[in-house]
């Protein structure tokens, strides 16, 4: 096995859709089935699932892999590297069909109470309610079916990650939680539900072996501008909730590079060191959205691309020590070294407009308002 292509993930985790789709992780191109058709031991041992397996033991990217080697390629964190901690362990007893569930992904459904400006119907039951869109959900019986495979082999799942949709609406968790109360879990929530009345959220804080991630990467007005449905006055009362609740409490920010980050990074940093309880950043580029694959900052012209590498070297000079930031400097290294002949301002700023249409953004509370220099030199 080579170190360059390998991924334990195909052999230890079950990704699970809001539609159904079992995938190898939440970043692989192509399904191995969906559960509302098939018995989750059989998508274990397709030929898809084979397949993948054997090109990494071979040593070989598999084309279900396609986004962590383009990842890789910019320079930014992929599902592959965060997982390579697993080389050294068991890899040696890995074959095409070998498959011992340690980790489980879960997104039961797409239920969600915000529409981020890019995100889209699959992962939120707000914006499949704007575009009129239906995903079909795991069907009742078929979940229950998944809980009892879940049960029988609870002996060997180490790690448990919840998210959405957001996972704190999502009822099924509470089962998942009493068949498996001492696997670690990692929750991946927006803090935009009130925690203080919500039952799956005061069961979590109750428990010693849980983690907390939180998706943001804008403050204030444009968090909420970002975060379509939420308010910052209530992030801030959930994160000083568990603060409050929680013994050593510490916290991940999951943020986006994209344009609507890009530019307002040092503001970004300046609330994470000033709250003292985010213990890491996970920045991730963003490769395609409901806004359009050209809010990745990289397909913008020369002149924003520079605009971008300037904040990031100020967050360099101001937070050195800060988590993310050398995650940040990958991207810098990705802005200055991209090609790009096509000019996509303008094409973004009709996305964003469209997605501003589709939400109902009032005036003053646009992105011409919220980011007037950039908007300006979109036009």
């Amino acid at each position: 096995m080579n170190k360059e292509t390998f991924c334990s993930l195909p052999f230890t985790e079950i990704f699970l859709g809001a539609d159904g789709m079992v995938k190898t992780c939440c970043s692989a191109s192509q399904p191995l089935g969906n559960l509302n058709i098939d018995k989750i031991e059989d998508i274990l041992q397709s030929d898809t699932a084979t397949r993948i397996r054997k090109n990494i033991i071979d040593g070989q990217w598999d084309p279900a892999c396609v986004q962590c080697k383009r990842q890789e390629s910019q320079n930014v964190r992929s599902e592959r590297t965060n997982d390579l901690e697993e080389f050294v362990k068991e890899h040696e007893n890995f074959s095409a069909d070998y498959f011992k569930l340690k980790k489980l992904d879960l997104r039961w459904s797409n239920t969600c109470n915000l529409a981020c400006v890019y995100c889209y119907e699959y992962f939120s039951s707000k914006w499949a309610n704007i575009k009129g869109i239906t995903v079909n959900t795991l069907k009742d019986e078929n979940e229950n079916d998944f809980l009892l495979y879940i049960e029988k082999n609870k002996t060997t799942i180490n790690n448990i990650m919840l998210l959405g949709g957001e996972p704190l609406l999502q009822k099924q968790n509470s089962a998942l939680l009493d068949t498996i109360p001492k696997a670690n879990v990692y929750v991946l929530t927006n803090l935009a539900v009130p925690l203080k009345n919500n039952p799956l959220a005061n069961k979590l804080i109750s428990s010693n072996n849980v983690f907390y991630g939180v998706s943001f990467e804008t403050v204030k007005d444009r968090y909420e501008y970002v975060r379509h449905g939420a308010e910052w006055s209530v992030f801030n009362n959930n994160l000083d909730y568990l603060v409050e609740k929680v013994e050593n409490f510490a916290i991940d920010a999951h943020s986006l590079y994209s344009i609507y980050s890009a530019f307002n990074l040092v503001e970004f940093y300046e609330y994470i060191l000033k709250k003292n309880v985010f213990r890491k950043v996970y920045w991730s580029l963003l490769q395609s959205s409901g806004a359009g694959p050209s809010a990745n900052v990289l397909f913008l012209n020369e002149s924003l691309r520079s605009r971008a590498v300037v904040e990031i070297e100020k967050c360099e000079n101001l937070f050195s020590n800060a988590p993310g930031i050398e995650a940040l400097s990958s991207i810098k290294n990705s802005l200055i070294n991209q090609s790009n002949d096509k000019n996509n301002n303008l094409i973004l700023c009709q996305e964003i407009l469209s997605v501003e249409k589709q939400l109902n953004k009032q005036p003053g509370k646009q992105f011409q308002d919220m980011w007037p220099d950039i908007y300006k030199e979109l036009l």
